[in-house]
């Protein structure tokens, strides 16, 4: 059990994040730090045989519109031209070589060489539809060695504003181009038709207003007979846009394409072909899944292929070998409980220390989720797998903290992870407490200056009040809090009595306005390491420097002062092999404060030497006995008996009863287009994690006798 709690610690070490900004960017397929290795055909003991061509690619789909996907990719060589003025011309393309990308919402160029910056045309800035027009005359040399003429044909673009992204491979704000530029693209190792056929039905989706889906599969044109050329430049009807669409972007399983060749001669399926995605975050990868006896195999419907040793392009194959999994644990991908989650350890290196990492799976529905559940209990008899959200595991975990085989550190994420919480999920990423309350940067009335690099943790006054709710710890502003739920109270009360039309749930009154957990915040600590992400989220910006993270004890009082701000942390600030999210290794220009001062590393309170060391100083306060002591009533309010209902709202506790929808109220909504919207609602918010304890958490010194019962019983 403790081996494989060890998997649930964040993704590390630090080195991995190091050597993805010394790259300064990563590939779709690698961007996610605890990703499993593309493999291809390989010999028994399942180490690929064929030597992939790896791709030193600056794109990333998260350079894409949050839900965009790459569909295809060219070779090819771009030129564009655009007004006069000096700064248009030096953003001039001129017979640059570099990879065209198709997306569901725009074209992308990226340059071969570095210095060039990513090119992203979206479609609703296109002046026109794209085009195929002839360019100049071509010599070939056929069989016979004689030259033949042949018309060159070029893929035109014509665009009113663009975006340059990584200019000189640097990381920041996307640059938005609104001077009208016509692209030229020449394909290299192919004819442009069937991009341009592509492209075409991207562009009249976009104008018609209908939102493109990202689950494309070109071959669905062949196979469906879509005329792309046939197709009126008016509107169509709602009703044969919406077919149309569909044929092309979600393509069913009986599509002929690539068999998944397994990776050993006897190797038997477990399963039919499943569609499958695999969730990161703010990604995800759509594609087919299928059990065998020897392991898991998933192949994407989309995006670039590789090359193989045979100069062959295909779809990359991901494998997961049964040998390596530790664990699982059943999850959300959204509001809909779908997803299930797979820890894998390998020896690895000359210590042959056993390394972690995972990867998060949605399936179509919960049937086929937990048919892969006990097909892989089944297989994993010999070393049963460890599934960190039965009821069996939480009760375990909750013995071995009572009796000192588990820290406080490790307890937390057990907690977590069975509460529905991952590191690929941002609405659902790992929630942990603010334990101490004293981060001061300079002297205060505290310390002396001759004390300021000391920090007493057993010393009361260094610690927050555990038994409170962020939102609850400043009195006066709490104040505020309870005025608007009592006003909200009121107002339901009399709007009842009105009407005999009862209110809806999500009406219901709340004090909270804002969670302790969601993306923003999430990317909000982890800026530093994840900016791509960031810029993600923030369509394409950083946010003003005064608002960023650049400080801790800016940021705590923040957090109690703030009406629109009570987060909490997360396991990062508690994990000294994580420090790298305190510095700003890639030299992100995030911009100046209002005093001046240039926001670069986290300020670190003055009892801290480094961010190393201040890891190490937040560690010993979570390990330390007032903490241990007090850590029941926090457990209480996130996962336990005051984390919602009545019981909340006298604990200070209640937030916007979005943030307590789970799959039952979504299925219970009737309109599809009303479930997306609250799904995207909540993923936005915030999430309250499940409650895993039906009655107060039990103190560490308590027996196990006194505490039968405190586990929440399993859904049956």
């Amino acid at each position: 059990m403790n081996e494989a709690i060890q998997a649930l610690h964040p993704p590390r070490p630090a080195a991995s994040r190091r050597r993805l900004r010394r790259s300064a960017s990563s590939s779709t397929d690698t961007v996610s730090l605890s990703d499993n290795r593309v493999v291809r055909r390989s010999s028994s003991n399942g180490v690929s045989s064929t030597r992939q061509r790896r791709s030193n690619s600056r794109f990333t789909e998260l350079l894409l519109e949050h839900g965009e996907k790459q569909l295809n990719d060219w070779a090819a060589r771009a030129s564009s031209s655009c007004g006069d003025g000096n700064r248009a011309l030096s953003l001039r393309l001129k017979n640059t070589e570099g990879r065209m990308r198709l997306c569901s919402r725009s074209i992308v160029f990226e340059p071969g060489h570095a210095s060039k910056g990513i090119v992203r045309i979206p479609f609703r800035f296109m002046l026109s539809c794209p085009a195929l027009v002839e360019g100049g005359m071509l010599s070939k040399t056929s069989g016979d060695k004689t030259n033949k003429r042949e018309t060159e044909i070029i893929f035109a673009v014509s665009s009113s504003r663009h975006f340059i992204m990584k200019s000189n491979n640097t990381i920041g704000p996307y640059e938005l181009i609104e001077t009208p530029t016509d692209f030229r693209f020449t394909f290299l190792h192919s004819s442009p038709s069937s991009a341009f056929a592509l492209a075409k039905v991207l562009y009249k989706s976009e104008k018609w207003s209908v939102p493109s889906a990202v689950g494309f599969d070109p071959r669905v044109i062949e196979k469906y007979n879509v005329n792309t050329h046939a197709m009126p430049s008016n509107a169509l009807t709602k009703q044969d846009e919406n077919i149309v669409l569909q044929k092309i972007f979600d393509p069913p399983l009986e599509i002929p394409g690539e068999p998944i060749q397994f990776l050993h001669v006897h190797e038997q399926p477990l399963s039919p072909k499943l569609k499958c995605t695999i969730k990161k975050p703010l990604m995800e990868i759509t594609g087919i899944a299928v059990m065998t006896n020897s392991g898991f195999y998933f192949q994407k419907f989309h995006g670039e292929a590789v090359t193989n040793d045979g100069g062959v392009r295909s779809k990359p194959l991901s494998f997961w070998s049964i040998r390596d999994m530790k664990a699982i644990a059943r999850r959300y991908d959204g509001l809909k409980d779908v997803g299930l989650e797979i820890y894998l350890g390998r020896r690895e290196g000359c210590a042959n220390k056993l390394l972690y990492r995972s990867i998060l799976l949605s399936f179509e529905s919960i049937e086929v989720r937990d048919r892969m559940v006990r097909s892989l209990m089944t297989l994993k008899q010999d070393e049963p797998l460890v599934c960190f959200t039965d009821r069996f595991f939480v009760e375990s975990a909750l013995q071995q903290w009572q009796s000192g085989q588990l820290d406080n550190f490790s307890y937390l994420l057990v907690l977590n992870s069975a509460a529905g919480r991952t590191f690929h999920d941002l609405s659902r990423y790992p929630v942990f407490p603010w334990v101490l309350s004293n981060y001061s940067e300079n002297d205060d009335e505290i310390y002396s200056s001759e004390e300021t690099t000391f920090l007493d943790l057993t010393d009361e006054i260094n610690f927050r009040d555990l038994s409170k709710p962020i939102g609850a710890l400043n009195e006066e502003r709490f104040v505020e809090f309870q005025k608007r739920y009592d006003g909200m109270a009121q107002q339901q009360k009399f709007g009842q009595g009105q009407s005999e039309k009862q209110h809806h749930v999500h009406d219901s009154p709340f004090m909270f306005g804002t969670h302790y957990s969601s993306p923003g915040y999430v990317l909000f600590y982890l800026l530093r390491v994840m900016p791509e992400h960031m810029l993600c989220l923030q369509n394409g910006k950083f946010d003003v420097p005064d608002r960023l993270f650049h400080s801790i004890d800016s940021t705590y009082q923040s957090v109690l002062t703030n009406p629109a701000d009570v987060k909490e942390l997360i396991p990062e600030f508690y994990d000294p092999d994580c420090f790298d999210f305190l510095i700003n290794a890639m030299g992100l220009q995030l911009g100046n404060l209002q005093s001046g001062e240039r926001v670069n590393d986290v300020l670190l309170p003055s009892w801290a030497k480094s961010a190393k060391h201040f890891l190490h100083l937040t560690r010993a306060a979570l390990e330390s006995d007032y903490c241990t002591q007090h850590l029941p009533k926090w457990i209480d309010l996130i996962f336990g008996v005051t984390s919602r209902g009545s019981r909340a709202k006298e604990a200070r506790n209640l937030f916007h009863p979005i943030s307590y929808l789970g799959p039952s109220d979504l299925d219970a909504i009737e309109s599809e287009e009303e479930r997306k919207r609250v799904e995207f609602q909540a993923n936005e918010f915030g999430i309250v994690p499940d409650q895993l304890f039906c009655k107060e958490h039990p103190l560490k010194n308590a027996s196990w006798d006194s505490v039968e019962g405190v586990v929440m019983p399993e859904h049956p």
